[in-house]
């Protein structure tokens, strides 16, 4: 009792931590909103299941591994948004450590957060049977398929962008059920669809929390998905959350693959492994091609005078994401305004200053064209989430 106690303590401390450094703006912890809110989340949930099962799922001494695994996981979808570029991320810290971190507490969320939302749902539905049928050949079709529509994604990304999030589904259940791992066909080949429901809405209900902490947090992604790039719930598109309730699905069926993979020794070493090339390999990517803007530390804004300068290092403000625009002069909060322009960040300021563009105003002046190719950005859907947020000022 004394360690469940402890931990709904921390839980509430995590969650509430985060939300006072997002009040108060105060740094690093600024940077790591997202990061404790959904670890508060899942180790309340971790916790209370506890006293139902008897044991805690994640909070016990392979969670380091399975936060590796669990960022190698998304990380994958992370490659293949290299192609689609569906989103991007803005304000990130300057700092390697701190983003790096964050990049592993943040991918290392996922797999507990939709596996202990599942786990807590199942009782809410009853045992759900279904007529008993079976797929011919059911593992070498559904490896096929997931294959091919993964190929189909990457070919004509603009058009089926929404098969990267369904083709892992028959891949991986297919695997499973070739190797004698749960799998929901099997499952289903027996009458039984009862994980179905909650898996579903696990992802729906994930999705929701992840809109609106991203949506909170300054340090966020934003989405550029073609023929969606309006009607927005917090940075989603409407159409997208049905996406979460597939990826609710994909999670379980990458869990259930890695549950039979982890209690062998050879394939438990080979998981970590490719987990971790996997990370290493995609990090560094995304720094490079979906960061948008970086943090910048307060000595290096041009556009702050010496007093500025001091007035808010003596505040202990650290970066651009800690500066209230109200402590700032005129001049400068126009500045620092454009800066913070859905996340635009400093070193496009700094492009868009050698054009004479140093305020808001100016950008409606321009076409996306033109902005594209000030920024040295050839995604048009990205320029257009900058025109269009400084037409709303």
């Amino acid at each position: 009792m004394r360690k469940k106690a402890f931990l709904i303590i921390l839980s509430i401390s995590l969650y509430l931590t985060g939300h006072y450094a997002l009040v108060s703006k105060s740094e690093p912890l600024l940077f790591y909103f997202y990061v404790t809110s959904w670890w508060s989340y899942i180790i309340l949930i971790d916790t209370i299941l506890s006293r139902r099962t008897g044991k805690y799922v994640f909070l016990n001494k392979d969670l380091p591994l399975t936060v590796l695994i669990s960022c190698g996981f998304w990380c994958s979808f992370e490659l293949i948004n290299l192609r689609l570029e569906n989103w991007f991320y803005v304000n990130l810290p300057g700092n390697a450590f701190i983003r790096y971190s964050g990049y592993l507490l943040a991918y290392g969320t996922v797999i507990p957060a939709i596996s202990l939302t599942a786990s807590a749902l199942q009782p809410l539905f009853p045992p759900l049977k279904i007529t008993v049928f079976r797929i011919g050949n059911y593992p070498s079709r559904a490896i096929a398929s997931g294959i091919f529509m993964l190929f189909l994604t990457l070919i004509w990304p603009n058009y089926l962008f929404p098969l990267a999030w369904v083709f892992a589904i028959p891949l991986i259940d297919g695997i499973n059920y070739r190797a004698g791992f749960r799998s929901f066909m099997a499952d289903i080949e027996r009458g039984d669809a009862g994980r179905l429901p909650g898996a579903l809405l696990s992802g729906l209900l994930c999705g929701a929390l992840w809109e609106t902490w991203n949506f909170l947090s300054p340090v966020r992604w934003i989405y550029t998905v073609p023929f969606f790039e309006g009607l927005k719930v917090f940075e989603m598109p409407l159409p997208g959350y049905a996406g979460f309730l597939v990826f609710g699905v994909e999670t379980l069926v990458f869990t259930d693959l890695l549950q039979g993979l982890l209690k062998k020794k050879t394939t438990r070493i080979v998981t970590i492994c490719f987990a971790l090339t996997i990370c290493v390999f995609a990090l560094p990517l995304i720094d490079r091609f979906t960061v948008f803007s970086f943090s910048t530390d307060v000595e290096r804004l041009s556009f702050l005078s010496e007093e500025s300068t001091k007035m808010l290092r003596g505040k202990g403000i650290k970066t651009s994401l800690g500066i209230d625009k109200e402590a700032l002069k005129p001049g400068e909060r126009d500045a620092f305004m454009l800066v913070s322009l859905r996340g635009l960040g400093y070193e496009n300021y700094l492009r868009l200053g050698r054009y004479g563009i140093t305020r808001i105003e100016d950008l409606n002046n321009i076409d996306e064209t033109t902005l594209s190719d000030i920024l040295g950005e050839t995604n048009l859907r990205r320029v257009r989430i900058f025109l269009n947020a400084a037409r709303q000022q």
